[in-house]
């Protein structure tokens, strides 16, 4: 969601007036580490039974570097929203996902080692992955929401 949400702030970013000369005023430190954290993010399905401790650490790595850059508009939102994915990850073994939000956004549940089923026994259930989004048919969380709102003001204002 991060990513997403930057590529948006960029591209609306640019539309509103924006220039690309912009960002190279941008002070974003520990940029290596925030692209590790992405990549760690992106290939983490594909590891079975680390799967989940190497998304874990990617979420962490992204707050970790969100805090660093606080002064950074949007920072707050990315620190936020990782850390509440992380907190609703760590207490249910995985990224609970609401399987009738599922359904109907058309989509099938996981099954890549990171998203459990929401049900009974969840714990912050509210922090899971409930929220539909009937324009791009998937369903998010609230964490997944602040990732991309925080990425979006970031480029965004950067740009602006």
């Amino acid at each position: 969601m991060l990513v997403s949400g930057l590529v948006a702030g960029f591209i609306l970013g640019l539309a509103s007036g924006g220039h690309w000369r912009r960002l190279t005023q941008l002070d974003l430190r520990f940029l290596p580490a925030l692209v590790v954290a992405a990549a760690l993010r992106a290939v983490a399905p594909f590891f079975g039974q680390l799967a989940l401790g190497i998304s874990m650490f990617g979420l962490a790595l992204i707050a970790l570097v969100a805090v660093v850059n606080r002064a950074l508009p949007g920072a707050w939102l990315v620190a936020l929203g990782s850390t509440l994915n992380l907190l609703v990850i760590s207490v249910n073994g995985g990224m609970p996902v609401d399987p009738e939000a599922m359904t109907t956004a058309g989509k099938s549940l996981p099954n890549d080692g990171l998203h459990v089923l929401l049900g009974p026994a969840t714990h912050l259930g509210f922090l899971a992955d409930v929220l539909l989004a009937p324009i791009v048919n998937n369903v998010y969380s609230v964490g997944d929401v602040l990732l991309a709102a925080g990425g979006f003001w970031m480029a965004f204002r950067v740009l602006r």
